[in-house]
């Protein structure tokens, strides 16, 4: 009873000091909400639309128009210039202006109504792997569509029925079903994954300067009496403001999301909320962690913002771990939002049974223990004045 009363003493002080602190609230409250609504204007648009690209007719036919025609209609590709040369198409690429041009090549319609193989030269900057896979496919889908379309004509006017026509161009289809984000949209991936990068990076950072402040500027003996000098209570105290608001920021991320960006979540929101607070948890762990070793704020901000970082990378969103060298994939197992990644995408949108994901849970219920590692330091450094390096 008494430690809930400690704990209740610490929480009011710090809620006190967020309101009153410009710096505090504004980094606690309004840069992590701004954040998330600035991703979702971001990702609003879901995928990759109207990339510029050029194109160099040498034919000028009809079969020639019509391609380029179906080009420009598919959803990924604008034709924005018509090119009289490929070095003008060249020099347009290096200048950024467009990331690639079709060459439609002499002869193209005399070619497929003799039935001669042609080929239609396709020129793409990689610069940009998405805008490059993009364009590739849609591309690539428009020129198969219009060859399948010109040899089943063909084939129709030497007397072939239309079906055995298809079935003689198309022997074999492709029945592509996708898991989980089946309209392919950047929105419902990536967004809720910066998202969530940017809630465990303010986390962090709060989290760090909260403890941090309280020594720098010498007023932990104060604020151990309000707990009663028991460091426990004091931590508690001190954090859960941050731990509650970190939890409704979870909580708006999620909902637009669900109502902004319409992404459907499977699985149980309350699931959901929970394991995300167990991240939160855990990032406030390892931040009391990085103070407690470092006894500078300054270091240990820079410490943390970079490790909190550093997991968007390792997480395996933009490059699967699977693929990734022995070393580099055992270091992203530092990184609790590894672990959260997995559970996420998993739970919510593959719509995995939990049952798969108790050792993800457990993973990142182990970080929390991270701060119980480092305690006697930490007792030595908020304790003992001496312990806290200059910043």
């Amino acid at each position: 009873m008494r430690s809930i009363k400690s704990i209740y003493a610490v929480f009011k002080r710090e809620v006190k000091s967020i309101i009153s602190n410009k710096l505090y609230l504004t980094s606690l409250v309004i840069l992590p909400a701004v954040m998330l609504l600035f991703f979702v204007i971001f990702f609003h648009r879901g995928s990759i639309n109207d990339l510029p690209i050029a194109i160099i007719d040498n034919d000028h036919s009809a079969i020639s128009r019509e391609l380029i025609s179906m080009i420009d209609t598919t959803r990924g590709v604008e034709v924005a210039y018509s090119s009289n040369s490929v070095i003008e198409a060249q020099s347009m690429v290096l200048g950024g202006d467009i990331y690639g041009y079709v060459v439609i090549p002499h002869g193209f319609e005399n070619d497929i109504i003799e039935g001669h193989p042609t080929a239609v030269d396709v020129e793409i900057s990689g610069a940009n792997l998405s805008a490059a896979g993009v364009l590739r496919a849609n591309i690539q889908q428009v020129v198969m569509t219009l060859s399948s379309g010109a040899a089943i004509s063909r084939l129709m006017s030497l007397g072939v029925d239309e079906y055995e026509a298809l079935i003689d161009v198309m022997p074999i289809n492709t029945l592509t079903h996708i898991i989980a984000n089946p309209y392919l949209n950047y929105g419902y991936y990536l967004a809720p994954i910066f998202m969530l990068v940017g809630i465990v990076l303010f986390t962090m950072l709060i989290t760090i300067y909260a403890i941090g402040r309280e020594l720098r500027y010498a007023t932990a003996s104060e604020w151990l009496s309000v707990a009663s000098n028991s460091l426990f209570s004091a931590l508690v105290g001190k954090l859960l403001p941050i731990t509650i608001v970190m939890i409704f920021a979870m909580e708006f991320a999620f909902l637009l999301l669900s109502i902004v960006m319409g992404v459907e979540f499977a699985g149980s929101h309350i699931v959901l909320l929970l394991v995300s607070s167990l991240l939160i948890v855990a990032y406030q762990s390892i931040a009391i962690a990085i103070v407690a070793i470092t006894a500078n704020m300054r270091l240990a901000l820079s410490l943390g913002g970079g490790y909190a970082v550093m997991a968007f990378t390792f997480s395996g969103v933009t490059f699967p771990t699977m693929a990734m060298y022995t070393i580099a994939r055992g270091f992203s197992h530092i990184f609790p939002f590894t672990y959260y990644c997995k559970f996420f995408i998993s739970y919510t949108m593959i719509g995995s049974n939990i049952d798969y994901l108790y050792t993800n849970i457990m993973m990142i219920m182990m970080f929390i223990l991270i701060s119980a590692l480092v305690w006697r330091r930490l007792s030595r450094v908020v304790h003992n004045r001496r312990y806290w390096g200059k910043d």
